[in-house]
């Protein structure tokens, strides 16, 4: 567990004396003056700061911060997690609960051949050279000391899997499984991501750590030099040797959102909680910030009723979570996405993240998002085979052979009712008269996507030629066999089906610039002491790209990792 582990709070405070850790903590007991806001309630210059709570380390969120906290009271320092909403776990809770981790113990069980040379040339490559090479690298060489310390800790084992691999392929660096989405077991089995975080609550009880639920983070609390002494957390003061910024994303920050991100995100399924505060916070004291203009996307089927022109014109963000696509509907056989001209735009069974950048595309000769919003349209036999997001068909095959032997091309009459947020017509031309779409346009697309996918091919976005699109959408798919490609079929019999299909999010992917030991870092590039953050909070290790499955979760909890060793030992 490291050589930290018994170190009790006495002995804790007393190696942060002799650090920069102690810098605030004393400047605030000798009556420097803490730099304030007077709205937050705290004290102007000059003024000394009157602390409700003191703790070793304060973590601002229970999703990835639950590994900070877990780490730290392992350790033996005590501890104070603050969770601004009343679910435990946020956003990471809701989450497929796969961890991102590389040259893990889990890819080596499973025979996967990697090397950290080969981890950087595909993070380099896949951000288009954006990563910082010294937080990338930390991430590398802790990965595996962090999931075998969880393991060992929390009784987990951890497995390696093709689905959710590696998402930017064939770029140099990649390989087919490995890194991303390693999966939780324990004794019972595979395990969920609220199982997960309700398991790491009642082991930080056990350790003696404080929660503090509904109660929010308003202001960073710092010296005259800088330091940070603690944060006001829900009306209290609270005092902390090291304060680990842990709040999520901006995706419910209405302001935010329209200052920092490139074009409309229109739908998350991330917590309403995640409005921002950890950036602001950070922002407020000379913190700098990164990747501001990234997130990690999930197109998504409006099913919550809301237009999608009132979204873009009010700059408000529909709350998605069933019509989240992760890789279940655009890429089955017979479905497809289009924009208002009826043009596909994009590899339909591809990652989800690398899809939603479909939406990106400006148009230049009539200006505008033309692919904002798009299109998911499906035939009958697939409408009657697959579910959908309020569509649920129940019966899918006896088990034997093909997956779908008995379903597909069943009759879609039988199916239930079509939920609000999809029409139907009998015609092509009759359901782009319904959704918006250029009827001619849709139709001469269809034609010569039918044409193709029938072989099993689609020359335009290579639909079905890569490893995640069969390794992933088409295992959704059923890894179908009576077709010539598991994620293709012609979109051929009517009745049609069709909704609204727009870019999403699952988080926002830019926060507070961190160094190689998860520090805040000012904009002179310093790190601002006592103050660290980890997960979408931060600026994380991927120059803002959605590499793998689970990088959100794995990079969150390595760099808490990280962090807390710093902050014990420094």
């Amino acid at each position: 567990m490291g050589e930290n582990k018994g170190m009790d709070r006495r002995g804790f405070l007393k190696t942060a004396a002799l650090s920069s850790l102690a810098l605030g903590a004393t400047a605030a007991m000798a009556g420097c003056a803490p730099t304030g806001n007077s709205e937050a309630g705290l004290p102007s210059t000059g003024s000394d700061v009157s602390w409700d709570k003191e703790v070793d380390v304060l973590v601002l969120g229970s999703g990835t911060g639950t590994f900070a906290a877990l780490v730290a009271a392992e350790k033996g320092a005590s501890v104070c997690v603050v969770e601004k909403g009343n679910m435990w776990g946020g956003t990471a809770a809701t989450s497929g609960g796969g961890l991102a981790v590389p040259l893990s113990y889990a890819a080596e069980a499973a025979g996967v051949k990697d090397s950290k040379e080969e981890v950087v040339k595909y993070f380099t490559n896949a951000s288009d050279h954006r990563v910082d090479q010294a937080v990338l690298s930390s991430y590398i060489d802790n990965g595996n000391d962090f999931l075998t310390w969880l393991s060992d800790e929390m009784g987990w084992t951890f497995n390696a899997s093709p689905l959710f691999g590696d998402y930017y392929e064939p770029m140099e660096g990649w390989i087919p499984m490995g890194r991303g989405s390693l999966g939780a077991a324990n004794a019972e089995g595979a395990m969920v991501a609220s199982q997960m975080w309700e398991e790491m609550r009642a082991k930080l009880e056990e350790l003696g750590a404080e929660i503090l639920m509904d109660t929010e983070a308003t202001q960073l609390i710092t010296d005259e030099t800088g330091a940070v002494l603690g944060a006001v957390c829900g009306g209290q003061n609270i005092k902390a040797a090291a304060t680990i910024v842990a709040t999520g994303g901006f995706d419910h920050n209405d302001e935010m959102r329209a200052k920092y991100l490139p074009y409309k995100l229109m739908a998350t399924c991330v917590v309403p909680t995640n409005t921002g505060d950890g950036q602001r916070m950070g922002m407020d004291i000379g913190a700098s910030v990164s990747f501001m203009d990234r997130w990690w996307g999930v197109p998504c089927v409006l099913t919550t009723g809301d237009e999608p022109q009132a979204l873009i014109d009010e700059g408000r963000i529909a709350q998605e979570i069933a019509g989240c696509d992760w890789a279940m509907y655009r890429g089955l056989p017979g479905a497809v996405v289009v924009n208002k001209k009826g043009k596909r735009i994009g590899n339909e069974a591809g990652p989800y993240d690398l899809f939603n950048q479909s939406f990106a595309y400006y148009d230049t000769g009539e200006p505008g998002h033309v692919n904002i919003p798009s299109y998911l349209i499906c035939d009958a036999a697939c409408w009657a085979t697959y579910s959908m997001p309020g569509h649920i068909v129940s019966a899918v095959g006896d088990g034997e052979g093909s997956f779908f032997d008995e379903t597909y091309g069943g009759d879609a009459s039988a199916a239930d009712e079509v939920p609000a947020h999809f029409v139907k017509a009998d015609t092509l031309e009759e359901l782009a008269e319904k959704l918006g779409i250029d009827p001619a346009g849709l139709v001469a697309e269809i034609e010569a996507f039918n044409a193709n996918a029938a072989e099993g091919n689609d020359p335009v976005f290579h639909r079905g030629e890569k490893h995640l699109d069969i390794n992933t959408t088409g295992i959704m798919a059923g890894s179908r066999t009576d077709i010539p490609n598991p994620v293709l079929a012609p979109l051929a019999t009517g009745p049609f089906y069709g909704t609204t299909y727009v870019p999403g999010s699952c988080s926002t992917a830019g926060g507070l610039t961190i160094n190689e030991n998860a520090q805040v870092v000012n904009t002179a590039g310093e790190p601002i002491p006592n103050l660290y953050a980890v997960g979408c909070a931060s600026s994380g290790i991927s120059g803002g790209t959605y590499v793998h499955g689970g990088i959100s979760l794995g990079s969150g909890g390595v760099m808490s990792w990280v962090a807390v060793n710093h902050a014990l030992s420094a």
